[in-house]
């Protein structure tokens, strides 16, 4: 029997989730009745999806696995611009 891999889990085959914060794959789903959250589990940064509030919705994408090193460079290199223009 063939061992099922984590990106075979995914809503569309070949993507991964990934935290739009700190770039980690480490990423679960939670939901309770009509809401849903993803939450990354190594830096803890949260979405709350509700049905009712479309504008306040924080989506972690889903990308192929090969641009997931591209996807992190861009996270940090925002985050550098953030904390620069910050000071």
């Amino acid at each position: 029997m063939k061992k099922k891999r984590p990106i075979d889990e995914t809503r569309m085959k070949g993507y991964i989730k990934i935290c739009p914060n700190c770039g980690s794959t480490d990423v679960s789903v939670e939901s309770f009745n009509y809401m849903v959250r993803d939450i990354c589990k190594e830096c803890g940064y949260g979405s709350v999806k509700e049905s009712l509030f479309l504008n306040d919705l924080i989506y972690f994408p889903e990308i192929p696995k090969e641009y997931i090193e591209e996807f992190r460079k861009e996270v940090i290199q925002k985050k550098n611009k953030y904390n620069k223009d910050k000071d």
